[in-house]
């Protein structure tokens, strides 16, 4: 199965999800991603700014420069209360669909032990191939 852009489809909730620890700048925000959610993901440190500057256009976060310390400026986001809200509606819509993803997985392993116990295993047939007759030349019978 290939591994697509839905991989991240909850980057917002999780980003939201740390910033209940207090603000916190992106590149931070983007180690504790890498450090913590599933690798195959790959989040790339763009993706978490897009999703922060669309969180922040949402006014979800707020965000303002700090200049203070040694080093660049970095931008430092923070949580608002509508940021709150569509946190516990991610922790809604999360818990939903894990829910059904238990299902899921629940049903498939207790399918796949009852066919495995009750049916001898099967290898697939090598494909015939085809061949010549040697009978005739090229290939053709008379």
């Amino acid at each position: 199965m290939a591994l697509n852009s839905k991989q991240t489809r909850h980057l917002p909730a999780f980003l939201l999800l740390f910033l209940t620890d207090g603000p916190a700048h992106g590149g931070v925000l983007w180690s504790r991603m890498a450090e913590l959610v599933p690798s195959v993901w790959n989040v790339d440190t763009g993706a978490v700014y897009r999703a922060l500057r669309d969180l922040e256009e949402r006014g979800v976060v707020t965000s303002h420069w700090d200049t203070q310390g040694a080093g660049p400026a970095k931008r430092v986001y923070e949580m608002t209360p509508k940021g709150q809200e569509e946190l516990q509606e991610w922790y809604q819509d999360i818990l939903a669909r894990k829910r059904g993803l238990d299902f899921f997985i629940h049903k498939y392993e207790q399918q796949c032990k009852s066919q495995r116990d009750s049916q001898p295993l099967h290898l697939p047939m090598r494909p015939e191939v085809p061949t010549e007759n040697p009978t005739s030349e090229g290939g053709r019978s008379n």
